[in-house]
């Protein structure tokens, strides 16, 4: 974590595609930068409201040629945590890749809010 830089890590489910929650909670947070993962879903809803909102947006892929494809997602998200103080998860129950997320944010020992689905 850049030192004294608020940084927020966005995740959660694809099949997401509004949650006011989430824009309402980033805008009271004024994040300097928003980390997420740049899939479908959640990752676009963050990162759309980091470009309208001039904040910086660090979007990382899983990099399936080092990792491979059952654990590039999960190495992925655990960088995605381990980026931030604060984590917003966005989840509809049913995701793996967003419950391997929380459960990273548990591990790492980041603060994590869930946030309600419209």
């Amino acid at each position: 974590m850049e030192k004294d830089k608020k940084i927020v890590a966005v995740v959660g489910s694809r099949g997401i595609v509004k949650c006011a929650a989430l824009t309402a909670r980033l805008a009271e947070l004024a994040p300097d930068q928003v980390v997420s993962g740049g899939a479908a879903g959640v990752d676009t809803l963050a990162a759309a409201w980091a470009r309208a909102h001039g904040v910086a947006l660090v979007e990382l892929r899983p990099d399936y040629a080092t990792h491979g494809p059952t654990a590039a997602t999960h190495v992925r998200n655990a960088e995605i945590v381990r980026r931030a103080s604060l984590v917003l998860v966005v989840w509809d129950g049913k995701s793996k890749g967003t419950l391997s997320t929380l459960k990273a944010a548990r591990r790492l020992g980041r603060r994590c809010e869930l946030l309600p689905l419209d």
